[in-house]
């Protein structure tokens, strides 16, 4: 029992993450510079836990001799980041991640049937299909009873709010894509890590990667680091943590994989995810704007889940 809690909270922290990231931003001026602070803090921490954990040599021979295109999960990772610091004003905390959610279903889905980069083939089953329709099923849901409360809110305003409906969709389009790009990060982590002899290792690499390309956007796009002012503008201290948030969710679930089996980890994990969001909506937590939670966002959020555990454990 106390695994699967410690599998639950994991997933709760991504939420969370995503809101101290987002307030961040708010601070630092763009998501490149928020997300490039989120990866150099888990660059750290997961660099000190490689340095402790080992297995040494950190970089054995025969990993050099892997695929190249295993050494660029980061990459993913700063798509899947960055657009969840996006995404978090203009969808709510729930939504952002219930998007991304159905986009790692979809494409982890298709990296199953298709073998794709050296993972074991797991071709679609029945049971497999019906979890991807409840899972859908229970996404949209949640996004009509999220429509609901603000066409009620809204109701007599100006006709401004039927093209920034049409907008939410493609902020929504956004959180897929975003997922699918986890999906694929995980896979080419997965890979990675066999080579390593260490999922921590892999993780060292990933967020170094990510490292290294967020630099380079942010000296070329944003001319500067934006440091100073957000340091000493009266902001709160724990926006700078997120990424040590972000390590922990790396070193626990490189933990709970092989005492709980992939699958039920990524099971607990999104559940947490996904109660995360509800409470970071529900309460405003982390400056996050506050949302009202509806019985039907709820319901759609148990399908949801119903759908992703048929895909998992079957």
């Amino acid at each position: 029992m106390p695994l699967l809690i410690l599998g639950v909270l994991t997933g709760v922290i991504t939420p969370a993450q995503t809101a101290i990231n987002a307030r961040l931003r708010k601070a630092i001026g763009t998501p490149f510079r928020a997300s490039l602070v989120s990866f150099t803090v888990g660059l750290t921490a997961t660099t000190l836990a490689a340095l402790v954990l080992g297995p040494y040599p950190l970089v054995p021979a025969s990993a050099l001799r892997g695929p190249w295109w295993m050494w660029f999960a980061g990459l993913f990772g700063v798509i899947f980041m960055t657009g969840n610091i996006l995404l978090l004003p203009k969808l709510g905390s729930l939504q952002t991640v219930l998007m991304p959610v159905l986009g790692q279903i979809l494409m982890g889905l298709l990296i199953d049937q298709f073998g794709w980069f050296g993972s074991v083939r797991h071709p679609m089953t029945a049971m497999r299909a019906g979890g991807l329709i409840l899972a859908v099923i229970g996404v949209l849901a949640a996004i009509v009873a999220a429509n609901t409360t603000v066409i009620r809110a809204t109701s007599g305003a100006s006709p401004d709010h039927t093209a920034a409906g049409a907008t939410i969709w493609l902020w929504r389009g956004l959180g897929v894509a975003c997922g699918m790009s986890s999906a694929v990060q995980t896979a080419l982590l997965g890979r990675l890590g066999t080579a390593l002899g260490s999922p921590i290792k892999a993780s060292v690499v990933s967020f170094a990667v990510g490292f290294l390309a967020l630099l380079l956007v942010v000296l070329l796009h944003d001319r500067g680091f934006g440091l100073k002012s957000a340091a000493h503008g009266g902001n709160p201290r724990w926006m700078w943590c997120g990424g040590l948030l972000g390590a922990t969710v790396v070193l626990s679930t490189s933990w709970l994989s092989p005492q709980l089996g992939t699958g039920l980890t990524v099971l607990l994990v999104l559940i947490g995810q996904v109660t995360g969001g509800l409470l970071v909506d529900r309460f405003g937590w982390f400056g996050a704007a506050r949302r009202r939670i509806t019985a039907l966002q709820i319901v759609g959020v148990a399908v949801a889940i119903a759908g992703i555990a048929l895909i998992r454990l079957s």
